[in-house]
């Protein structure tokens, strides 16, 4: 078999799909590369966010394995539940749960799950039930329970997977008890867009799901045999992909916002006049691990020994996306308008109310990320955040930087990110 290169991994998914589905694909492609990489201690968790039909599941589809031989590196499962990582059943033995448990057979995979949504909107209870339970997991370190049946069940020692996920966008209060037990999962937004009638034209006349996903799934299928024939799993020392200095501080940053745009906010659905409070962030060291993680994957994924500044385009993709949406459609609005926007062009640039607005601009204060002006009713001065000095920096233009922005009048709109 010859080896295929990324290269054309990416012209033949996008003979079939956007660019915008290439990109979330050779992201997806960066976390199973990046199994290859000696000394993980973390599993790298990506989940794909965005509504119906904006293509996440297609893009888990893609990557998803057609032949035995990804089979060792790739574990298709549809539906679970965070107990069947170690689980307790009742009406099973002890040596039928150990085959049964999830975890061990993950072990050095990646998990590909085309679903969440039940996981991410469960109620309150179970939300925190659920990732208290994948806050342990996902340390890698192994996961042991006790239950009145079977006792105390369960595996100690290294158990590192990586974990490719869809879900439809994420409730606040999710975001919440995930703030509150730290920042293990990583998202990735794909945005909606709506076709004109001409497009759906032709989608109605041409369509062939079939092919198209068969031949993109062979086209990454292929890949991944000769990406683990070339770089074996645990085999690549993280050291020989170069991060130069101010790529890594760049990094550094996105972590930063990924931990302070994340962070609890309480009482900021109270109303104008409700206080509004932030709790302390968790500290962004693991995010810059698993940024890290990412990004060599990337690097690995193109045959390449350092970084380059195209893949931190990614690395600020990912950052976004894993801040909650209307903080991160805020936040990409004030960008676009400058670093400095009212609470009356925040109500038109995301097509809420100014009250709505001043609210969730009292929320990203929050956060630290911008300051806050309150408005002065006497002399209608309308309400005013501004990024604060410490983010200036996402202002900046660099190549890398530019294409985190978003088109004039649509603030939620995510654009095509370049290769």
């Amino acid at each position: 078999m010859n080896p295929i290169k990324l290269d054309t991994v990416g012209e033949i998914v996008r003979k079939h799909y956007d660019e915008d589905i290439w990109q979330a694909v050779k992201v997806g492609i960066a976390v199973i590369a990046s199994l290859s990489l000696k000394g993980r201690d973390n599993c790298v968790v990506l989940v794909y966010e965005g509504p119906s039909g904006a293509g996440k599941s297609i893009t888990i589809r893609l990557v998803m394995p057609d032949r035995e031989s990804t089979q060792i590196f790739l574990l298709r499962i549809d539906d679970f539940t965070p107990a069947s990582f170690v689980s307790h059943a009742a009406n099973r033995s002890e040596e039928d749960l150990a085959g049964i448990d999830l975890l061990p057979k993950l072990a050095d995979k990646v998990m590909l799950t085309k679903e969440l949504a039940p996981l991410f909107r469960d109620d309150e209870k179970e939300l925190r039930q659920n990732f208290a339970r994948l806050t342990s997991i996902l340390d890698g370190n192994g996961y042991k329970t006790s239950s009145g049946t079977h006792g105390t069940r369960g595996y100690v020692g290294a158990y590192l997977f990586n974990w490719l996920g869809a879900t439809t966008p994420i409730p606040d209060r999710t975001f919440r008890v995930m703030a509150q037990l730290g920042n293990r999962i990583l998202f990735y937004e794909i945005a909606s867009e709506e076709w004109s009638e001409d497009d759906l034209m032709d989608f109605a006349q041409n369509y062939g799901t079939t092919d198209a996903i068969g031949a993109c799934q062979k086209a990454v299928n292929d890949f991944v045999d000769a990406h683990f024939a070339a770089y074996p799993v645990n085999s690549v020392d993280p050291s020989s992909i170069d991060i130069s200095t101010e790529i890594m501080r760049e990094l550094i940053r996105y972590a930063k916002l990924i931990a302070s745009g994340r962070v609890e906010v309480n009482g900021a659905d109270f109303g104008i006049a409700g206080e509004v409070e932030a709790g302390k962030p968790e500290g962004p060291q693991r995010v810059i691990l698993l940024l890290q993680s990412i990004i060599r994957g990337l690097a690995l994924a193109d045959s390449r020994s350092a970084i380059t500044a195209d893949d931190l385009t990614s690395i600020r993709h990912i950052a976004f996306s894993s801040i909650p949406r209307k903080r991160r459609e805020l936040l990409r609005a004030l960008l676009m308008a400058g670093g400095t926007m009212t609470s009356s062009e925040a109500a038109k640039a995301l097509g809420i109310s100014r009250p709505t607005a001043d609210n969730r601009m009292r929320e990203l204060a929050a956060t630290k990320i911008v300051v806050f002006t309150p408005g002065e009713q006497k002399s209608s001065t309308p309400a005013q955040i501004e990024l604060a000095p410490d983010w200036r920096w996402l202002l900046d233009d660099t190549p890398s930087k530019q294409t985190e922005g978003v088109c004039a009048g649509d603030a939620n709109k995510e654009p095509t990110l370049p290769l």
